[in-house]
């Protein structure tokens, strides 16, 4: 019996160890659970509860940005992009990309700014991100901004020959170095006086240009050199110069070439010269006269007298009548012309002038055939001559048609157009001939240079707002555009008066769009829903404002609406879409395109008669430019529809 017992204990315990393990197991198996539950917890609220945070931008430096700098910012954690808003000021051209994605296409934890044109040098920027959530909106939302400042164009750091530099040989060639390269974002012009015409290059590290003399300089002549900077900004494609700033003097200096030996100086020099000018010659050694009559002679022939100074070293050499206008004089000391020492010139000497002729334009700004001019710009024109200013003023005229103001800067005039210049236009500077010259010829001859203005961009102060639902583009479209007449309403309120058809899909067989929504607007394109065309849309937005839903419309019409004001929603087809088209159960034929969506256009770039670029809120991209062609072709795919909210 006591065996038994001991059997039947010894079982019990077998038993019991069983039974502590198995809640052993259970326990562990739950304590699992409830660890796994914790993490997934912490991680969803991690990334789906607590408010995003800004952990990294771009630029990271706030002062001297370089112009093509990308501007990146990233989270902490997924944003939701519908309701994230973004803004640039000044504005830039440019789109939003949305970058790191996280599950689905509304969450990301990275946004890229591409602009369209470069940025300005010298700005100031701001960048704005408002409406910073999680994806589940239960925290806080948040906002922040940070400045960050472009860097300043390239100066003039340093000129060879260097200024007031004397005995510099004519052959030498002329370097200007910048303080920084020169990416094509500054235009330098570089003016001679007297004019010499240079061959211009540019190292392969844009910071030194070469200006090689096409012929020698003339010797014992100086030489003004003054450079004009203008700031650029570029199209990011085309690299086409969209804006460019005033003109600016950014070096003024002067050098004087070698003399030839003998020779301390020879006047008169360059081009202007006055046809009563006295010439002389300084000598650095008492000349001979009779030699010196004997070997020195003018071109073309005028009949000179040749006298010397007491000390026999400057000779003045007088024509037998004024010297005649705009010719150029080759004065030449032959070699072995003596010394009263008993020397000589052991090689010919020669040099150049020329004598003020009929009024010519020696610069003009902007430059003739220049785009991107500001409407704002002052435009300038440099006489090589003395003219009379009352003349000039009622020769110079700008067309089309515009009022001037004149201010004179020595032969230069500064003409500023009273009114502002009209956008994306082509003018004439013309300058008629009868301008009187003061020492020379009057002009005899028509002058024109043209240039185009920068292009105008209309835009009317409608935020970007992105479809709440995988379908709702149509809907979100709407709710844009009304918001540009002050009425705010939802995706939901839309589609109560957009309507739903509930025909199933079934092959080739599904419901109406040009009378509801076709399918689930939660659900996959061209699969389990659809979309809505232009005709439900418009008599939802009536209940609201007058609308207007159409068909077959050109681009000028819709910039006409933009230009009063009105937002237009538009069809075409986003990403790489196809045609899938179908039949209603009542035999309708449905023409459908997998990708069919609809954006709101609120802006175009350009004159309104033939925009370059249509500014769109795209309900998925954000804010987007599109060239004329691009909308165009999306644009035609729907037969050019859309409906226009008054």
């Amino acid at each position: 019996m006591l065996q038994n017992f001991t059997e039947d204990k010894a079982k019990k315990v077998i038993v019991n160890k069983k039974y502590l393990s198995f809640l052993r197991t259970r326990a562990i198996i739950i304590l699992g659970v409830l660890a796994g539950g914790l993490v997934l917890f912490i991680i969803l609220a991690r990334n789906f509860i607590f408010t995003p945070t800004i952990t990294q931008i771009s630029p990271q430096t706030t002062e001297n940005v370089e112009l093509e700098t990308p501007i990146v910012i990233n989270f902490s954690r997924p944003v939701d992009r519908r309701a994230l808003s973004v803004s640039i000021s000044p504005d830039i051209e440019g789109e939003w990309h949305f970058e790191a994605p996280l599950f689905n296409q509304q969450l990301f934890r990275r946004i890229r700014f591409v602009p369209n044109h470069t940025l300005l040098a010298e700005t100031k920027y701001q960048v704005n991100i408002n409406q910073i959530q999680s994806p589940l909106p239960i925290g806080k939302t948040s906002s922040s901004a940070f400045l960050f400042t472009t860097s300043p164009l390239p100066d003039v750091l340093a000129v060879v020959p260097k200024i007031h530099s004397q005995d510099i040989s004519p052959a030498t060639p002329i370097t200007i170095k910048l303080n920084e390269p020169n990416p094509a974002i500054a235009e330098f012009e570089f003016v001679f006086d007297p004019e010499i015409t240079v061959e211009e290059t540019i190292n392969e590290t844009n910071d030194l240009y070469t200006l090689t003399p096409t012929e020698p300089l003339q010797q014992s002549a100086k030489y003004n050199l003054t450079i004009y900077r203008v700031g650029v900004s570029r199209d990011t494609t085309t690299r086409e110069v969209v804006h460019r700033s005033d003109p600016k003097k950014v070096y003024e200096g002067a050098f004087k070439t070698i003399a030839p030996p003998l020779i301390a100086e020879s006047t008169p020099t360059g081009k202007a010269v006055f046809i009563d000018a006295p010439i002389s010659i300084t000598f650095t050694k008492a000349m001979d006269v009779e030699s010196l009559r004997a070997n020195l002679s003018v071109k073309p022939d005028i009949k000179p007298t040749i006298t010397l100074s007491e000390n026999g070293m400057v000779a003045t050499v007088t024509p037998a009548k004024k010297l005649a206008y705009g010719t150029e004089y080759n004065v030449l000391i032959n070699a072995n012309t003596k010394t009263q020492g008993g020397g000589y010139l052991e090689e010919p000497v020669s040099y150049k002038f020329t004598t003020i002729g009929e009024i010519k334009v020696s610069r003009i700004s902007p430059h003739d055939g220049a785009t991107g001019v500001g409407v704002n710009s002052g435009l300038q024109i440099a006489f090589d001559q003395e003219v009379d200013h009352v003349s000039a003023e009622a020769h110079i005229t700008l067309e089309p048609s515009v009022l001037l103001t004149f201010r004179w800067e020595g032969n230069t005039v500064n003409i500023q157009p009273v009114n502002s210049l009209q956008y994306n236009t082509n003018y004439h500077l013309n300058i008629q001939s009868g301008i009187v010259s003061v020492h020379g010829l009057d002009l005899t001859k028509d002058l024109s240079y043209s240039f185009t203005t920068e292009p105008e961009v209309v835009k009317l102060a409608i935020a970007s707002d992105l479809q709440d639902l995988p379908l709702s583009c149509e809907a979100a479209a709407l709710k844009m555009a009304l918001a540009g007449k002050s009425v705010s309403v939802s995706e939901s309120d839309i589609m109560t008066y957009v309507g739903y058809d509930p025909t199933s899909h079934s092959g080739a067989i599904w419901g109406d769009p040009y009378e509801a929504f076709v399918g689930d607007i939660r659900g996959r394109q061209n699969s389990t829903g659809y979309g809505v065309y232009w005709d439900p849309i418009a008599r939802a937005a009536n209940h609201w404002r007058p609308s207007e839903a159409f068909t077959g419309w050109d681009v000028t019409q819709i910039t006409e609406e933009i230009s009063k004001g009105n937002a237009v929603v538009v069809w075409g087809v986003y990403g790489s879409g196809y045609e899938d088209s179908w039949h209603t159960p009542a035999g309708k034929y449905i023409y459908a395109w997998k990708g069919e969506h609809a954006r709101t256009v609120i802006g175009y770039v350009g004159s309104k008669d033939n925009p370059t670029q249509i500014i769109l809120n795209d309900t998925y991209a954000g804010q987007i430019y599109w060239s004329k062609a691009r909308f165009e072709q999306d644009w035609g795919i729907f037969g050019n529809a859309g409906v226009v909210v008054r």
